[in-house]
This record gives structure tokens, sequence and C-alpha cells, in this order.
């Protein structure tokens, strides 16, 4: 151990050389507050990140391919096209439509998405939240049935919606698209009644984000097409990737292969561009002002190097007139600040990781309706971690700056005029 090095923990004892000093523990515990809050916040908005990411990848698909207008009838030329391409793991085609759902005395509205059951599978975790296994196979459609009977369609609701609606498995609840009564002159001048079917709830599905719980509800796209007379049309089609964060780059692909005039294709991060641009606005702003309490306690490093400067004077004499350089004296005082900042940061970290943790095993109650999940989300990241207590090491390091320099500029004769 250098001279440096022993003369600064000795600097930061207190004279009985038992406990340190009373300013020294301020110091260390306004670094380690500083660290504990920068760490807890930073792992919970970006657990809150990745709940949101989570949810919206779970129920949705990585990318979407739509056709301008409502005459999209070459989708399986398209999803031949797309998955030739590297990359590309699963498509399947979609129907969304914007409807009507009542069941006794209770209305809802609804988005309702018709899928094609042994491929949506594959492009979409929703098997993963349904009640038992097997439900989006059940929403099969048969169009012309051996028998001749007319099929009644399956429905898959959110958990949230089947709530309001009060239905479960095996219910029947009525299905209405207002749309077909918007013609003009209406209802009265001859326009078209609303069309309504009735569809069998199969079961619910629970996401864990309320936005889809509550109001989505799935159906086999076929049982759409019929219920709209539109033929073999279907809204868009539904592509998964094998890296989310490279679905940018397909996207470009897939642009230069499908005329921009007569498709759109967009990724889940332009889908969600305002849920996710929010989050992070709002992760980076917690971030600066809890920044400000590691800055904050650098001020008491400033402090506390200060006063031990003012008490160890005749000591700095000493080392200078014994052939101490200037920059030997200015380590020394680096030094203590830099080992004030190590034990408050390495607590800090410490403190940190227990508050995460505390955080992750205990239910806050969030309501979803509010929140958009039901719990509170953590993620534990080593390298946000590390690069917390880089920051804070800096601050405290930087702090020490001042008062050390000062502390080399002085005089042996100043720190022993009066001995």
């Amino acid at each position: 151990m250098s001279y440096e090095r022993f003369i600064a923990i000795r600097h930061l004892q207190s004279r009985r050389g038992s406990f340190v000093s009373t300013i020294t523990v301020i110091a260390i515990l306004g670094v380690f507050l500083g660290v504990m809050a920068l760490t807890s916040v930073t792992a919970i908005t970006g657990g809150f990140q990745d709940a949101f990411q989570d949810r919206v990848l779970g129920v949705n698909s990585h990318l979407l391919v739509m056709q301008f207008g409502t005459n999209f009838r070459e989708y399986r030329e398209v999803q031949e096209t797309i998955e030739g391409y590297e990359g590309i793991e699963a498509t399947s085609p979609f129907v969304f439509h914007e409807m009507i759902a009542s069941h006794g005395n209770r209305t809802a509205g609804i988005l309702t998405k018709g899928i094609e059951p042994s491929t949506a599978e594959s492009v979409s975790d929703i098997p993963k939240y349904t009640e038992r296994e097997g439900l989006l196979a059940e929403l099969e459609f048969d169009r012309f049935p051996d028998d001749g009977q007319v099929e009644v369609p399956k429905i898959l609701l959110g958990s949230s919606l089947a709530s309001r609606l009060q239905a479960q498995a095996g219910d029947t609840i009525r299905i209405t698209s207002p749309l077909e009564g918007l013609e003009t002159g209406g209802w009265e001048s001859g326009g078209h009644q609303p069309s309504t079917q009735m569809f069998y709830v199969v079961g619910t599905y629970r996401s864990g984000f309320h936005e889809y719980d509550d109001r989505m509800a799935l159906v086999d796209y076929r049982a759409l097409q019929d219920f709209f007379g539109q033929g073999d049309t279907v809204t868009g089609v539904d592509v998964r990737v094998e890296d989310v964060f490279a679905v940018g780059d397909l996207a470009m692909e897939l642009r230069e292969v499908f005329p921009a005039t007569e498709y759109r294709i967009m990724d889940w991060r332009q889908l969600n561009h305002n849920l996710f641009t929010s989050l992070q606005l709002q992760r980076r702003v917690l971030a600066v002002l809890f920044l400000f309490i590691v800055l904050v306690a650098s001020f008491n490093i400033v402090c506390t190097l200060i006063m031990i400067v003012l008490e160890k004077n005749k000591e700095i004499a000493i080392l200078k007139s014994m052939g101490a350089t200037n920059l030997e004296v200015m380590k020394t005082f680096m030094y203590q600040g830099s080992i004030i900042g190590l034990i408050g940061t390495i607590n800090g970290l410490i403190g940190g990781l227990a508050v995460c943790l505390l955080v992750r095993h205990t239910n806050f109650g969030l309501d979803p309706e509010i929140y958009m999940i039901d719990h509170l989300p953590v993620r534990i990241d080593p390298w946000e971690f590390a690069i917390v207590a880089a920051v804070s090491m800096a601050v405290c390091i930087l702090a020490t700056v001042g008062p050390s320099w000062w502390a080399s500029r002085m005089r042996p004769v100043d720190g022993l005029r009066y001995d």
C-alpha cells in the first residue's frame, strides 16, 4: 500500500482510530442513498418497459403487412413471399373489426380479431394466456359442414371483457356490427339494419395487459368473412421474426418488394410508438432526477475534504517539508474522496438490489385499468448496475479534485505558522 493511501485511510478515521468520523459517515450515507435510489428507479422503470414490450409482443405479432383498401385477396401469395426471407419464423392472416358485444343486459364495445387458428399460435403467445390448452384450435370454423347445418361460430374473450359481460365458457353472446347501418339515409330511409350474430364462448385468456384483456376478442377469420360477406379477403398478415430488435431491417427489405402505393408494412415499434416513447422518456427523466441525489452527495464529499484539509493543515505542512510533492498531496486527498465514494457506491448497489428484490416479491395491488398491468415489474440488469456504479464513482472522484488541488497548493509555512 502506498503511503498516500495509508494516510488517506488514517485521515478518514477519528482520533481514537476505532470509528469512522461522523462527517465521513454522512458523506458515505449520501452516496449510499443516491446510488440505492438510482439503481431502484432504473430497475423498476426498465421492468415496466420490458413488461409492456412482452405483453405487446405476446398478443401481437412482430410485423404487420396490410394492403390499402379492404380487398386484400392475394394474401396467401404474400405469405409465401414473406416466408422465403431469412429471419422470418411464421406468418398468419388476420381480420380486424370494431363491433359491439352483448350478453343479457350488458354491452361492450370490442375489437374483434379474426385469426387462422392453425397458424395463429406460431405468430403470437396467446396460447400461453388461455385458461386451458387447445382453446385456439376450438375456434376453428367450418364453412361447409358435412351435415349441412349452419355452425355457430366460436369466440375467445379477454378475461376483463368476459367479466364486464358476465359471460363464461358455454355462454352465447351476441355480436353486432353497427357499420352495416351507416349507409346514406339510415335505417328509416331503407338503409341496412346492423348485422348481428350469436357466438359461442369457448373460454377466456388473460395476457396481463389490461388494454387487450378488456377489449379484444378472438374468432376464426373465416367466421368474420361470412359475417360481413366479404369473400376471401383479410385485413393483413401477421409476421413473426426470429430477432425482434432486427425487425426494422426486415421491414425495409419487405418494403422494397411490396410497393408502398399498395401495401403498408409496420413493425411492433411503430405500432406502439407513443407507448414506448413515453416509457423511455419517463425512464430518462427519473434517472436524471435521482442522479441529482448523487450530485448532492458529492457536495458532502467536498465539504468532508475541506474540513479534513483545515484540520490536517499541520500534517500537510510536515509532509511537504519532508519532500512530498504537490501531486502526492493531491493524490492523498483524492484517495480519501474515492474511498468515501467506493464505500457508499458498493453499499448503495447492495441496498438497491435489496429494494428490487423486495419490490419484486411484494404485491402493491396495482389497478390494471389505470396502469395496464397488475403487478410492479422489476428488471435487474447487471450492466445497468455497473453503469450506475461507474457514474457514481466518476461524480465522487470529480468532487475530490477541487479540495485536493487546494490542499496541494498549501505552503508548509502556512501550516506551521502558529506552532
